[in-house]
């Protein structure tokens, strides 16, 4: 067969959502597949040619979101063509229809290689637990229906439990236990690391990217966490600008390459509906550039009091709940825990803990972590109410079900109401990560999340978007453009930054608020024509730039390319419930046939790095205890090597023909 490249058939909009949003996101329930191509498909990579071998393998990638991912997936299939042993073909789909149809738990069952990309985190969880946990199955973004109770146990071990808790060092030493089962089980090929870009006419002066994508806008504009502030000056070009040179007002606009799927933060996963929100709201910490956490909602906080205990210790608050033919928890609450005795594709009842029975636990003594976090008094949200412990408790109460359940209820128990202005949140077991996961979740106000249902704060349902953060909402243009502007009313503005932050060392010149009057946002989803609207002055900044692109801009004076080692990674997922992918031996072949540095250098113009080992620069600290030990084992395993494949490829050939 020849090599085949099938465009689905519908609109190619490409990088219509892309996943390098939130880790552990849940994403839709249902799927929606392109020209007719459903996500309960026989499998077309399990059969075998008509006389019965093994191979030539009929095998199908399957990606949508930018070109340059189109073109990897492509380099890809042609490696493998060349060998031989397989016949491949690589379907495109438009990026929502393709990220609802694997995220389907069905699609495990199709036997389908699907490429996709995510966006870590400082926290090491991110680069393994989410495509690797079994309890992400049909969430985000475990999609070839990995399930190894071993591994499972191993990815918790990590980073739940008092040992981790009190030794890093062990915490470490397990992740690299982590990295090494991946490589040598083989469930997932990571191809490459990404550089986190963003290009800026020179007008654009003290701007710098965050190395996340959802923080390209809100980290570059005002960052006191990191001394880091925008402002726009148009009769001089930005160079050597330091805070001696600011300038208040104007209007900086940003093109993006998506439009912005929600408003609302708990009930999205798409990087451009989080890049938006990010400018609307705000949450309890924030984040300095290295992952280091300061209070920011809260003007302090506390660890009170940990406790070792596991999920066993919440049996007796539990009851007892179907489940469903699919083997889902057959309940319209939140679950936070699940007995981890009882499996709900196995049993007809579960033990469950839901919200009202954690508060219940938490109030009797039984939790993990104990946090108190002191709001700041005098913060308004953008409707003129003031933030109260209130405000705080629905928010949470409003991410129970949502999109980005899975990675707040992970370890969030409970969250209590102490008075007025002080909440107390419990982690389930001793979390590892607890301070920058517990309260990683937006503000919202409690008033409008009683008047609105989930999932509606949109302007498109007719609901204004209010949050406590620098902008405030003021014009939404479906598929066109979104405009903020300063909020004048503005915390931060109206306490200054050096009263309001104890934490805060930087000097006297550093503003109190952002300097730029209004954010205008434009969709413009052609690669080409945002980089021509950034040439002609018609938007001063853009991210999603193609990577040939960027280095015209940064030989250009009139531009500077903000680039950052960042948490994004692209993937590979093998179907390892569908014979022949069931046997390791098949995928450690196609592993090696994935050409990481020719995907970095020819496709992404050296803008990434090949992903040797399973885990980034920026996660590293965490995340490895010997990061050149785990690279000298781990790396020969995932180098491009031809002939290593095709023993292993000749291996399974003469065992399956001995078999038939």
């Amino acid at each position: 067969m020849a090599d085949r490249h099938r465009v689905a058939d519908c609109s190619r909009r490409l990088d219509r959502r892309n996943l390098l949003a939130t880790i552990g996101a849940a994403g839709s329930a249902g799927f929606a597949g392109c020209g007719g191509q459903g996500a309960t498909e026989p499998s077309e990579s399990a059969e075998s040619d008509d006389d019965g071998d093994l191979f030539p393998l009929s095998v199908r990638l399957e990606t949508g979101g930018t070109d340059e991912r189109i073109r990897m997936v492509e380099l890809i299939a042609e490696s493998l063509q060349q060998t031989g042993y397989f016949e491949t073909e690589v379907e495109t789909y438009e990026w929502s229809a393709y990220l609802d149809r694997v995220i389907n738990p069905a699609y495990q069952d199709n036997g389908y290689l699907p490429s996709i990309g995510l966006s870590g985190t400082f926290n090491p969880h991110s680069f393994c637990n989410a495509i690797h946990n079994s309890a992400n199955i049909g969430a985000c973004c475990n999609l070839g229906g990995i399930a190894d109770p071993e591994l499972d146990e191993l990815l918790d071990s990590a980073r739940y439990g008092i040992e981790v808790v009190e030794d890093s060092r062990l915490r470490a030493e397990t992740y690299d236990e982590i990295w090494r089962t991946l490589a040598e089980e083989r469930y997932t090929s990571f191809t490459h690391f990404g550089v986190e870009t963003a290009v800026t006419t020179a007008d654009v002066h003290g701007f710098a990217v965050w190395p996340f994508p959802e923080g390209v806008l809100g980290y570059g504009l005002f960052s006191p966490q990191d001394e880091q502030v925008a402002w726009i000056d148009r009769e001089r070009p930005a160079g050597d600008s330091d805070l001696a040179d600011l300038t208040s007002g104007g209007t900086l606009t940003a093109a993006v390459s998506t439009n912005p799927d929600s408003f609302d933060p708990p009930h999205s996963s798409d990087t451009t509906s989080t890049v938006v929100q990010n400018l609307l709201f705000e949450g309890l910490v924030a984040n300095d550039v290295e992952g280091n956490v300061y209070p920011w909602l809260a003007e302090r906080y506390e660890l009170r009091d940990v406790r070792d205990v596991d999920r066993t210790a919440y049996e007796g608050y539990m009851r007892s709940v179907g489940t469903t033919a699919e083997g889902a928890v057959d309940v319209d609450e939140q679950v936070i825990v699940r007995h981890p005795e009882d499996d709900p594709t196995a049993d007809d009842e579960v033990r469950v803990l839901l919200p009202d029975d954690a508060r219940e636990a938490a109030a009797d003594g039984t939790y993990g972590m104990w946090f108190r976090y002191e709001l700041r008094e005098g913060v308004e949200f953008h409707d003129g109410s003031e933030l109260t412990a209130e405000d705080v408790v629905a928010s949470y109460g409003y991410y129970e079900n949502s999109t980005t359940a899975p990675q707040t209820f992970d370890s969030v128990l409970a969250v209590v109401a102490v008075d007025e202005y002080v909440v107390d949140v419990y982690a389930q077991v001793p979390d590892a990560e607890a301070e920058r996961e517990l309260p990683g979740v937006y503000v919202l106000s409690a008033d409008q999340i009683a008047d609105v249902e989930k999932g509606s704060i949109d302007p498109r349902e007719g609901v204004t978007p209010v949050g406590t953060g620098p902008f405030e909402f003021v014009e939404f243009a479906d598929e066109e453009y979104l405009e903020v502007s300063r909020f004048d009313d503005y915390w931060v503005g109206k306490r200054g930054v050096a009263e309001a932050f104890e934490w805060f060392d930087g000097p006297d010149a550093f503003p109190d608020g952002p300097l730029v009057d209004a954010v205008e946002v434009e969709v413009v989803p052609d690669d080409a024509t945002r980089a021509g609207a950034l040439r002609s002055g018609e938007v001063d900044l853009t991210y999603d730039v193609a990577s040939a692109t960027l280095d015209e801009f940064a030989d250009d004076d009139g531009f500077l390319v903000h680039a950052v080692a960042s948490g994004g990674y692209d993937y590979l997922q093998y179907p390892v419930n569908v014979e022949p992918w069931d046997d390791p031996r098949l995928r450690e072949a196609v592993n090696h046939l994935i050409p990481r540095q020719r995907i970095v250098d020819n496709v992404l113009n050296g803008w990434a790095e090949p992903a040797w080992t399973p885990i980034p620069r920026i996660a590293r600290g965490a995340g490895t205890a010997d990061y050149e030990a785990l690279e000298t084992a781990v790396r020969p395993l995932n180098e491009y090597d031809v002939e290593r494949a095709e023993e292993l490829l000749e291996e399974m050939a003469g065992e399956y023909d001995e078999s038939s």
